[in-house]
């Protein structure tokens, strides 16, 4: 008897089951899917004891009263915070074949019946007062931060660092803030000086760590005009140092005269997400939008686990919605971020199936993903998804992939061919970056993207003509392709 094996999943019935029925039926299908005279894949031998096991124990009243016992002192009978739910490129592959392609596609989010209660706000702004934001930017930030501060519960924590030359704390961290105080204060800031990201940043997360809750939504916002010098990688290291401790950063870049590879990958790596502000007239919104998601949090931080089988191999890995980026393999722990009320997260991944000479299912990978669900103790903080394919030894006809992978992949398509854009750009490789930009205008016109394509044109002209791309042109066409939603042009809300 295994407790942390789900006998009731393996045998595909609920915890309510009656053996006479339900579950002698369930083995019965089973026995007759996985029995190693009909189906001599090894996965499917591991499975057929599997389910031999759980039926010797479920359908035995002492053993089974035992075993929901035992996972119930363990925590295990617990449903999950969290559904998954998966999408598949091929329900068959063919044997012999040396290598095939084969998608998943996952959407994550909150369980239906999950309760619902805003969390509260651990949160820092680390805001840019460079001589360069005096004007427009620095006063729409000032209104972005009023209205932050108007939008907090008395549970939450708040600070504020402002950094130039050097960082300062203009407003300590604390809960149950003053409003009319915080708002007074944040009226003070003036321009001045350059920009030094990295003191900013650790000022911020260092404030941050004064009121880590067990239940904290934990959350650095950086806003920046500029461009920073020589502190880049210490920049790196401290947002992927927060992302391991459970702080999200949303960076924030306005104008065109600041590093968006920076901006991109501080975000990607502490789970969070970069924004592109073409005009200050927008930061007021975006910082709306920002803490209206921050309030919808039920999930502080999701982690995904990939585990194929023998013969099979991740090639890529990409969150799809709600903004498409590419995920990194190789991390010890795959960080997705915060999970919201909402808007759930999709994600893409691709395999490649090596020859394989068994006829018969095969269970090709698990997908695990952990959560961090505050106040639910009565539920698991996990999920998993095994993911199966048929092999046959005949191609099968009329092969129907999912309309939502086709669209996932034409928009993923866009995004790479960005990504080699500028690859090809940065290697001195003018005419291919040139010929990808022309490419993906056109595919963008295709999905009825116009202005988006008017850019990438524009700039593949300029680049024909000067060998470079605009500061602004560059930053539109890559936070652009990755903002291409997976729903149809025509319904989507966003």
């Amino acid at each position: 008897m295994q407790p942390n094996k789900n006998y009731y999943a393996i045998l595909e019935v609920d915890s309510g089951a009656t053996a006479e029925n339900e579950i002698r039926k369930s083995y019965r299908v089973l026995v007759r899917k996985y029995h190693p005279d009909v189906n001599q894949d090894p996965d499917t031998a591991e499975l057929f004891k599997d389910v031999q096991e759980a039926y010797e124990i479920l359908s035995n009243p002492d053993q089974r009263q035992t075993y929901d016992r035992l996972r119930a002192a363990e925590g295990l009978d617990k449903s999950s915070s969290i559904n998954l739910r998966t999408k598949v490129s091929h329900n068959h592959l063919l044997t012999n074949v040396e290598e095939q392609a084969f998608y998943v596609l996952m959407d994550v989010t909150p369980a239906t019946d999950l309760p619902i209660a805003r969390l509260p706000l651990n949160l820092c702004l680390v805001l840019d007062r460079s001589t360069s934001m005096q004007g427009m930017r620095l006063q729409q930030v000032k209104e972005g931060t009023r209205q932050i501060i108007d939008r907090l519960n008395e549970g939450d924590a708040l600070s504020v660092v402002v950094f130039s030359d050097r960082a300062e704390v203009i407003l300590p961290s604390q809960r149950g803030i003053d409003k009319a105080m915080a708002k007074s204060i944040a009226s003070t800031i003036q321009p001045s000086g350059g920009t030094e990201m990295f003191q900013g940043l650790q000022a911020g997360l260092d404030e941050l760590a004064k009121n880590r809750g067990k239940s904290s939504v934990n959350h650095l916002i950086l806003l920046t005009d500029g461009q920073t010098y020589g502190d880049e990688q210490d920049c790196l290291k401290k947002a992927e140092w927060a992302g391991h401790n459970q702080i999200s950063l949303t960076t924030m870049g306005v104008g065109s005269d600041w590093n968006e590879n920076l901006l991109d990958q501080m975000a990607a790596s502490s789970g969070g997400t970069s924004v592109y502000i073409d005009s200050p007239r927008k930061i007021v919104d975006v910082f709306k939008d920002t803490i209206r998601s921050l309030s919808n949090v039920v999930a502080r931080e999701l982690t995904l686990n990939v585990n194929p089988s023998d013969g099979i191999t991740l090639k890529e890995l990409f969150q799809i919605t709600p903004h498409i980026h590419r995920l990194d393999m190789m991390a010890e722990k795959i960080i997705l971020g915060p999970l919201g009320t909402g808007h759930g997260k999709t994600l893409l991944m691709e395999f490649r199936v090596h020859a394989h000479t068994m006829l018969g299912q095969k269970r090709l990978m698990r997908i695990t993903i952990d959560s961090d669900v505050p106040g639910q103790n009565d539920r698991r903080s996990w999920e998993w998804v095994d993911v199966y394919s048929e092999f046959v030894d005949t191609q099968q006809t009329n092969i129907e992939i999912p309309a939502s992978i086709i669209t996932a992949l034409g928009k993923l398509a866009i995004f790479k061919m960005q990504e080699k854009a500028m690859d090809d750009l940065e290697k001195g490789q003018v005419s291919a970056a040139t010929q990808r930009l022309e490419t993906m205008a056109t595919r963008l016109l295709n999905l009825g993207e116009t202005d988006l394509a008017r850019a990438a044109l524009l700039e593949a002209g300029r680049l024909a003509r000067t060998g470079d791309l605009s500061a602004e042109g560059r930053k539109k066409i890559k936070y652009g392709t990755r903002s291409l939603s997976i729903l149809p042009k025509e319904i989507n809300r966003d």
